[in-house]
């Protein structure tokens, strides 16, 4: 089975030969990878055109710059794989991944998403790997295994990998499935939540020599807390939507209902309690997400909060 890596680029040429190199030592041959520069002005044009040279399995797509996922959902236009891997550009995957992914899969008929261990690691030390973003080894992924309600129950409550980890069938796509390109972050949540919405089957693969390599940056997006608790709230504005309008019975759709709007309250409560208290701009955007009486509310509470830390 031909397995297609869709890799967005946006001025990661630094780190795109990484990527790359990780892709070409992959045991498992039959693959094409799409570099989709997203409009970069750095040399990634060149960092990919070489590797083109070197294996015409590496495809190369400039487009003006759209955002990360509009430039995934271009590489689900353009690849001819079965499976498909998405890879960032400055991230890694295990020389087994894809093979051993490939088998599981093949075992597995009624598996859609077949997903395995993620390891963080930093530009400085590139062979220390954690088990988590903050580099404290402290996962809180869950493993999922299923589909429906019982997954569904699990990923409202979180994400559950990294878009590197799973290996996907591209036949669970044909329902329309793609990247939401209207928001800024969260993008893999929604993919994953759609996927399940759709009945999608997920499985760990628990093999330890596949897995994923998340480089952190200084700058990570994923360390931007208030921008995620927005997109975040955001997300589960629209997972009420999804869940209203989904085909499971009444009772399960007002359990996930109830599940969703718990989570909503305690983020929107922390958001405002660690929040800039007097910052017009978080305000304004935390009025967007609720409404004034729940904002003066939390405001009054967060101002006796503030206070009693100092």
């Amino acid at each position: 089975m031909k397995v297609s890596v869709i890799i967005p680029s946006y001025n990661y040429a630094d780190y795109l030969g990484a990527c790359l190199d990780s892709v070409l030592q992959q045991t498992w041959q039959d693959w094409e990878a799409w570099v989709i520069d997203d409009g970069s002005t750095d040399h990634t044009r060149k960092v990919a055109l070489n590797f083109q040279q070197k294996d015409p399995r590496v495809k190369y797509h400039f487009q003006e710059n759209k955002g990360l996922s509009n430039a995934r959902n271009t590489g689900l236009s353009l690849c001819k794989g079965e499976l498909i891997q998405f890879l960032d550009a400055d991230d890694l995957l295990s020389k087994d991944k894809l093979s051993l992914q490939v088998v599981h899969l093949a075992k597995n008929p009624d598996v859609g998403i077949s997903y395995c261990q993620t390891w963080y690691f930093t530009n400085d030390l590139p062979n220390e790997v954690y088990k988590d973003l903050a580099l404290k080894n402290s996962s809180n992924y869950p493993i999922l295994d299923g589909k429906g309600f019982e997954i569904l129950q699990v990923l409202i409550k979180g994400n559950f990998t990294t878009v590197s980890s799973p290996l996907i069938r591209k036949s669970i796509l044909q329902g329309g499935i793609d990247f939401p390109e209207t928001v800024s972050n969260s993008e893999d949540w929604y993919f994953w939540l759609l996927c399940a919405f759709q009945g999608s089957t997920f499985q760990f693969l628990p093999d330890p020599l596949a897995f994923t390599k998340i480089r952190v940056h200084g700058d990570s997006m994923s360390q931007q807390k208030l921008k995620m608790y927005y997109g975040e709230l955001y997300l589960r504005q629209w997972l009420t939507v999804q869940i209203t309008s989904s085909s499971l019975p009444s009772e399960k759709i007002q359990h996930l209902l109830i599940l969703n709007q718990i989570q909503e309250e305690k983020l929107f409560k922390h958001a405002m309690l660690t929040g800039p208290l007097w910052d017009i701009t978080h305000l304004k955007k935390m009025y967007k997400l609720s409404d004034f009486q729940r904002i003066i509310k939390y405001h009054k509470l967060a101002r006796k909060h503030q206070q009693a830390d100092h």
